[in-house]
């Protein structure tokens, strides 16, 4: 897919310049562009995914999530007692989210901070318990802590 860049120099060749602003304004995903105001979608919001087979049984044996590997993270293999490890808050934005789906209807998952790092309210390099079949929803909030809410099961 081709840059902004690209497309610009491109448009500026073919066109003359008339369609330089459409190129300005439009934003791909890979560009590293931030939005300020109000966005706007008149479709679906679609999520990268990643799957990870959950592994160990502390911090250090946990599968680990990759930084940049989707928002949605689809956990296999949870025993009651393995786990998947966030990134280090170091090597992701303030306010990065990850939905952590424990995929088994009757095992629970743990979900591990990187070393040196926090999940609320749990302390520092301590584990969270997540019930079978639920979503862990997690945000960088600082520099120092992982914020994160089990949300609710909805029955069948």
């Amino acid at each position: 897919m081709a840059k902004r860049g690209q497309l610009s120099g491109d448009l500026e060749r073919v066109t003359g310049g008339y369609l330089n602003d459409l190129v300005a304004n439009t934003v791909t995903l890979e560009d590293d562009s931030t939005i300020s105001g109000a966005l706007t979608m008149s479709s679906a919001l679609i999520f990268g995914i990643q799957a990870v087979t959950a592994a160990g049984g502390d911090q250090a044996g946990a599968a680990a999530l990759s930084a940049t590997g989707g928002t949605v993270v689809n956990v296999t293999g949870a025993d009651n007692s393995k786990g998947v490890r966030l990134p280090l808050l170091s090597a992701v934005s303030l306010g990065q989210v990850y939905l952590i789906c424990n995929n088994l209807v009757n095992k629970t998952l743990e979900i591990y901070p990187g070393s040196g790092d926090g999940i609320n309210p749990a302390s520092d390099n301590a584990g969270i318990t997540v019930a079978a079949d639920t979503i862990f929803l997690c945000i960088a909030l600082t520099s120092a802590e992982w914020f994160g809410a089990e949300l609710t099961v909805v029955g069948a």
